[in-house]
Formats: structure tokens, sequence, C-alpha cells
């Protein structure tokens, strides 16, 4: 399908170019699909179910994915996901997909590996050495608003560490460590939306960075004893 839209589009592509990919296509692709109606809710659920004045099948659902509930109140979950991501309700989507039944979007299950595939797949079709970020989006503490952020990745080192190195002034920096492939990722979501502007794919040319095959989207994620908010 990507390939077919990029010859019809005659765009070119160059060696480093990232392709930007929207989970929920990948996540369509992996039939990740859940019929919520057979699932039977457990205590836990049901209990969460009056507090959040969600159905107890769909809070059955996030709780299957999900390592353990971090935080709710009132229409709101947030979990730590079995991926090892803070997210609302498990990163389970009903938009953009067919509500004829009571059908969910689960997250890939493996996002990195869905990232891996991609990479080698188009980078052997276009003979050039092609990147692969899978984008989400998230809510974040202390801010409004959703922003676009990996959860899969490939080809590309995704967090660079800057602690050490010199600021304009000489000091020494201490913490500075950059999410490349959020920041990438966050670009990108502008350009794809997140309602119906059917652009699930974004292609992120001339930026340099370091190609990497042993770094993937989990070295964004911040350990439980680092996390001020956990």
């Amino acid at each position: 399908m990507i390939i077919d839209s990029l010859k019809k589009e005659s765009i070119k592509i160059n060696d480093g170019d990232v392709f930007a990919i929207a989970q929920k296509i990948i996540s369509k692709s992996e039939d990740r699909y859940l019929d919520i109606s057979d699932i039977s809710p457990s205590k836990e659920a049901i209990e969460l179910s009056k507090k959040l004045a969600k159905e107890p099948n769909f809070i059955q659902a996030i709780l299957n994915e999900s390592k353990k509930v971090v935080r709710y109140r009132m229409g709101v979950l947030i979990v730590e996901h079995k991926l090892g991501f803070i997210h609302a309700n498990a990163g389970i989507d009903r938009s953009n997909i067919d509500q004829e039944k009571d059908i969910v979007l689960l997250l890939p299950e493996d996002p990195d590996l869905s990232a891996k595939k991609l990479s080698e797949s188009l980078s052997k079709h276009l003979k050039k050495n092609i990147s692969v970020i899978i984008t989400d989006t998230m809510g974040r503490p202390f801010r409004n608003g959703i922003v676009g952020f990996t959860i899969g990745s490939h080809n590309i080192e995704c967090l660079i560490d800057e602690r050490g190195n010199k600021d304009l002034y000489g000091n020494t920096l201490k913490f500075t460590q950059i999410a490349i492939a959020d920041e990438l990722a966050a670009a990108s979501s502008l350009l794809m939306g997140q309602a119906a502007q059917k652009k699930p794919v974004v292609i992120i040319s001339g930026y340099k960075f370091i190609q990497s095959n042993t770094s993937n989207a989990k070295t964004l994620i911040r350990s439980e004893e680092e996390d001020l908010f956990r």
C-alpha cells in the first residue's frame, strides 16, 4: 500500500528518510481488532466502570492490556501498558473504525518489531536506507491537548544523550537528553491530523540523525524509579 502510493504520487525518496507511520494503520494491518462484547468483566472492572462511567467490558479490555492502573478519575483511566507506556485507556481506540459492532482497536503487539519489518521491506523495495517510526498520541501531565510520540522504531537513534557536552557558554550539560523520535513523531502528527485527514504516513527528509539498528522506542520509556509522577 505504501509503495503503491509513493509510485502514484511520484514521491522522491532519499537515503536516510524517515517514514512516520500512524499506529492505527499498523494495528489494522495486524488485525488487532477486539470485540469487547465477548469479554467477561472482572469485579475490578465493574467497580472501576462505576467510578469512571464507562462500560465494564471496555474497562476489562483496558486492564487486559495493562500491567497496572496508575491513575483514574471520571472518564479517564491512566495505566501502564504491557509495552511500558503510560497511556490513557491503554491506547485502545474507537475512532476511525467501523462501530456497527462493539469493536475496539488495540496497539500493535510489538511495535518495534513492526517498525523493523517495515524498515527492512521499504529499504529493500526502494533500494534506500529507510528508517521507520510508528506514532501514536498521548496527553501530558500539566498540559492540555495531545501530542504525537513514538511507540515503535527501527534504524534511528531515538534518544540523544547530550550529558557531558558543553553549551554555548562552555557549561557542562548535566541532564539534557533529546527524544529525537518523539520530536519527529510530534511534527509528523501535525500533518497526519487526528480526525478525517486520511494521512497516516508522513515522510521526513533532510533531517540529520544517527541511523542505528540497536536503538528502538523502548529507550524512550522512563523507569518507574525515575518517574516523578508514579
